[in-house]
């Protein structure tokens, strides 16, 4: 059986999961998380414009952290926010991949840093063994 004439518009417009086709250029966008400042964070996907990737953008002191749709001239940029009437300064990580901004820059530390540690302990367990 084939498909009724009626049914082609919704097999042209399916494109990949979580990708839009933008009305304007036929392009696919980005959907990226998105949440504020505030903690904690709730992330929300978001379709992104046409100039834009996903990003994550961690303040200097650590402690802020902004998700969501970056413009790609900004990535290389350092960035500043006000929140809370206190200024900071940003560090942009951004990627371009559907909905890769869900861990934070400190989370993606501290595995490496947690495998080393564990490392360290388990030489330290080790070489204590064969002291005895």
């Amino acid at each position: 059986s084939s498909l009724s004439p009626a049914c082609w518009p919704l097999l042209i417009s399916s494109d990949a999961p979580g990708l839009t086709t933008s009305p304007t250029r036929g392009r696919l966008r980005l959907r990226c998380y998105t949440c504020s400042f505030a903690k904690p964070c709730y992330p929300v996907p978001t379709e992104c414009q046409d100039d834009e990737v996903c990003g994550i953008s961690i303040g200097t002191s650590g402690r802020t952290l902004r998700k969501g749709c970056l413009p790609r001239a900004q990535c290389p940029l350092q960035g500043h926010a006000t929140y809370w009437s206190r200024s900071y300064a940003l560090q942009h990580h951004c990627c371009e991949q559907n909905l890769c901004n869900t861990a934070t820059a400190l989370q993606r530390l501290s595995s490496p840093l947690l495998a080393a540690l564990l490392l360290l302990v388990a030489s330290f367990t080790w070489g204590a063994h064969l002291l005895h």
